[in-house]
C-alpha cells in the first residue's frame, strides 16, 4: 500500500473517531453537566435565601461554582446573574474578561478603555480571521498542495505536523475572535436588561 494512502486512511480514522467523541459528550456527558448545574444552582440559590444562610466563605465558593472560575469577583457574579439572560451573560463574561469589565460607578459591564472604540475591536477581529484562515491553510497545506504541484506521497506525512502545529494557532485565533464578539453581545444585551431594573424598581417604591 502506497504511504499516501495510508495517510489518507489514518486522517480518516483519525477525524471518524474525533466526530464519534464530540457527538457522544453531546449526547452524554453535556446532559448530566446541565443537571449538576442545574442542581446546584437551586440549591445554593436556595441557601441564600434561607434564614440562616451559610457561611461567607461558603457563599464566595459557591458564587465562584456558578461562574465556573474564581478569577470573576464576586460583585461582578452577583451583577450578572442579575440579567435577563443569566447564564449566557456569565458564561460570555468569564469568555470575554479580556475585553470587558464591570464599572462599578455605573453599575453596567462596558469594553475596556483600550477597546471602547468599535475601529480598535473591528481591526482585531479581522486580524484575527485573516490568521485564522492562513493558518488553516498552511495546517492542511500538505494535503492540498500534493496534488497540483505533482509531489511525492511522501510529501503528505508533513500533515502529521502542519494540521497539530499550525491548527493550534487557527484555533487560537477563532477563539480570540470569538471573545470580541462575546463581549460585544453581552454589551448590547444590557440594553434589554435595563427596563427590567427600571419594573423592579418601580414596584419595589409602590410596595414601600
Amino acid at each position: 500500500m502506497e504511504i499516501g494512502n495510508v495517510v489518507k486512511i489514518i486522517m480518516a480514522i483519525g477525524a471518524m473517531i474525533g466526530v464519534a467523541k464530540i457527538i457522544y459528550e453531546l449526547s452524554s456527558s453535556s446532559k448530566l453537566k446541565l443537571r449538576e448545574e442545574y442542581k446546584f444552582a437551586k440549591e445554593f440559590l436556595a441557601d441564600l435565601e434561607d434564614e440562616a444562610p451559610p457561611h461567607n466563605l461558603a457563599i464566595e465558593r459557591g458564587y465562584y461554582a456558578l461562574a465556573g472560575t474564581s478569577s470573576v469577583p464576586v460583585f461582578d457574579i452577583k451583577y450578572l446573574i442579575s440579567l435577563s439572560n443569566p447564564d449566557k451573560s456569565l458564561k460570555d463574561y468569564v469568555l470575554s474578561r479580556k475585553y470587558v469589565e464591570l464599572n462599578k460607578k455605573v453599575h453596567k459591564v462596558d469594553f475596556r478603555l483600550k477597546y471602547k472604540k468599535k475601529f480598535s475591536r473591528v481591526w482585531r477581529k479581522s486580524l484575527y480571521v485573516c490568521i485564522y484562515v492562513l493558518a488553516s491553510l498552511l495546517a492542511m497545506s500538505p494535503l492540498l498542495l500534493a496534488a497540483p504541484f505533482n509531489l511525492p506521497p511522501k510529501f503528505m506525512l508533513l500533515a502529521l505536523v502542519t494540521i497539530p502545529g499550525f491548527g493550534f494557532f487557527a484555533f487560537d485565533a477563532l477563539r480570540s475572535c470569538m471573545k470580541i464578539m462575546r463581549g460585544e453581545a453581552l454589551v448590547k444585551e444590557q440594553e434589554k436588561h435595563i427596563p427590567i431594573v427600571i419594573v423592579k424598581s418601580e414596584k419595589k417604591l409602590m410596595q414601600k
